[in-house]
């Protein structure tokens, strides 16, 4: 109602009371889905330069939303966990979010707009820090073709937004953290350069907004970098292999004054040992000892860890000794019980067997006491070895001392059977959980069917489909969606399954679904899509378009579908079928996000 009000003929004439009715409208109508007549009275304030009437209906709104603030993806809001499979937990243990409405971003624009009306980055800043709502290079450029021909203020919003964007992303570390890991694991090097490049330019450059540590945060630099976004950097750049970048960190970090902590040093040795330079991280922890630097328990971790990877345990037991010498205490160092772990694996990996079982006899004796990791890496080894005694022994001694095994205990075991040739390995295995006081749920059986599919060869296979009838006949534990898609993915996943069994399994695998009243939801759309993308043969072509083709018929489509679509395309070679795709994309209602358009951008340079 209020937007057709604010666009009859006289509504720019009417009185200031009038005006403050029709806002009074808009807030009553509107609700967290339906926002357009508000945004239409926001729009008409900020074109009259009235910044405060914009900063007051803005206020009233979010006062008006309460706990609807609270809530899951909105406009603008990046899906880095694209080519990650969901959890097998994931459906059943996170509660739906609350669905929100994508204007919701135009009314943070023209707020923060508002603010940059009356130079207050700071309150900008507080309003962005209150929300949810996350801006998007597509709505952005939306908006500032309606605000109008102020090239000025244009600007300065564009400036706004992008710092706005930096500062909410660095005041979160943990979510820094996550966000660049998942561009460092997706080898999206430009766009992780582009985001430390505005980082550095918030501290370092003409008009600095955020501090280089905590202890340097002013009024006008409110956000800080942290030990923990430093060395996220740090690490990324040492994972896509470019050293030089990750030289540029260190000396960005030394010459904006902040001296590395532990952490940074560990992460630093941790980072080169992940990428194979032992060399590198012997010389950083040479060079932290050199400059006075403490090294815990994870920075031994990581040095031992960098030193077995390089196959020289002797070398490596030696950084362990050095470690109990400096630890008398196990209880000392939280990390000590990780430190145990990794020479366990790192010996094991060696075939040390019997200085593995000395550090196991010395860990039970005098601490720190062995938990799950230290049996299931005992576990591996024997799994790996083909020696069913060892084995035995170990889920034997975990009997013993009431340690319960987890789905990667079971599932290790269950391999294990089944090279043997045990045929009756998976009754075996429930039997098993079982005489451990464990009764199989949902989440355990999907879990175990998960993992055996990831082994790759039909033994296993046969294993999952097992665990699968039987939970199709366990009024319990009924298979849900989640169940049936971690199956069909696994029958796409690296190709391993010649296609004509594929076909075969997946007829059967469907069918069992329809029988039970499973429909697949958007989660399960995006797994099996990208699974079938990732298939090196035909069919998985013909079947992610399938997918595509069913879940349009059933669920709206998402900036995520689009982008996991046309980034397997791209994979693929399709131009032809990703440009129809792309015009497709430009005539609904989604709003592609940048990496989207990157991919956008990507297929037109190479189908030309």
């Amino acid at each position: 109602m209020s937007k057709r009000i604010a666009s009859l003929p006289g509504f720019k004439g009417w009185d200031s009371e009038t005006r403050t009715a029709i806002d009074n409208i808009a807030l009553k109508v509107l609700t967290i889905h339906n926002t357009d007549g508000l945004y239409t009275c926001l729009l008409f304030h900020l074109k009259n330069n009235n910044p405060q009437a914009v900063i007051d209906l803005y206020q009233k709104y979010m006062q008006s939303i309460g706990d609807g603030e609270v809530g899951g993806q909105v406009e603008g809001a990046e899906d880095h966990q694209l080519n990650q499979e969901y959890h097998a937990l994931h459906l059943e243990t996170r509660p739906a979010p609350k669905p929100l409405d994508p204007g919701r971003v135009y009314l943070l624009m023209a707020v923060t707009t508002a603010h940059a009306m009356r130079d207050s980055y700071a309150d900008a800043l507080e309003t962005c820090l209150a929300t949810v709502v996350r801006f998007h290079d597509y709505t952005t450029m939306e908006f500032l073709r309606q605000l109008g021909p102020n090239a000025h203020l244009r600007a300065k919003v564009q400036t706004y937004v992008e710092r706005l964007a930096v500062s909410r992303l660095v005041a979160r570390p943990p979510s820094l953290s996550k966000h660049v890991s998942a561009l460092a694991r997706a080898n999206s090097l430009q766009s992780l350069q582009k985001l430390y490049e505005k980082v550095i330019q918030g501290i370092t450059g003409p008009e600095p907004y955020l501090a280089a540590d905590p202890s340097r945060i002013t009024p006008s630099r409110s956000i800080s970098m942290t030990e923990l976004g430093w060395t996220s950097f740090l690490a990324a750049f040492l994972k896509c292999e470019r050293r030089d970048l990750a030289t540029k960190v260190w000396d960005d970090l030394i010459r904006c004054g902040v001296r590395p902590g532990t952490s940074t040093w560990t992460a630093l040795i941790d980072s080169f040992a992940r990428i194979g330079a032992t060399k590198d991280a012997l010389s950083a922890w040479e060079m932290m000892l050199a400059q006075g630097g403490q090294p815990d328990g994870l920075t031994y971790r990581a040095i031992i860890s960098a030193l077995f990877h390089d196959r020289r345990p002797d070398a490596a037991i030696e950084k362990f000794n050095a470690f109990q010498k400096n630890h008398e205490n196990p209880e000392m160092d939280a990390h000590t019980l990780a430190v145990h772990n990794t020479v366990l694996n790192g010996l094991l990996h060696s075939n040390r067997l019997v200085t593995a079982n000395e550090v196991m006899i010395n860990m039970h004796e005098n601490g720190p006491k062995p938990d799950l990791v230290s049996y299931n890496t005992f576990l591996g080894h024997y799994s790996r070895s083909g020696d069913f005694k060892g084995l035995a022994a170990v889920v034997s001694k975990m009997s013993s001392e009431q340690i319960v095994g987890d789905v990667f205990s079971y599932s290790t075991i269950l391999s294990a059977l089944l090279k043997i040739g045990k045929q009756d390995a998976p009754e075996t295995i429930l039997q098993l959980m079982r005489n451990q006081g464990i009764q199989p749920n949902v989440a355990i059986y999907t879990a175990i069917i998960n993992q055996q599919l990831r082994e790759k060869n039909e033994k296993n296979l046969a294993a999952a489909l097992f665990m699968l009838q039987t939970m199709e006949q366990d009024s319990s534990a009924q298979p849900n969606e989640v169940t049936y898609s971690s199956v069909l993915a696994g029958l796409y996943r690296d190709g391993w399954l010649a296609p004509e069994k594929a076909e075969e399994f997946r007829k059967n695998i469907v069918a069992r679904m329809k029988a039970r009243g499973i429909v697949f939801r958007l989660p399960t759309y995006h797994i099996l899509l990208k699974a079938c993308l990732d298939y090196p043969h035909p069919e998985g072509l013909n079947h992610a378009l399938a997918y595509f083709e069913d879940m349009r018929r059933h669920t709206p489509l998402v900036q995520t579908t689009w982008y996991i679509l046309l980034a397997g395309l791209l994979q693929r070679g399709e131009w032809a079928i990703a440009e129809e795709y792309v015009k497709e994309m430009k005539n609904s209602d989604v709003s592609p996000s940048a990496s989207t358009m990157q991919l956008v951008r990507q297929i037109r340079r190479r189908g030309k």
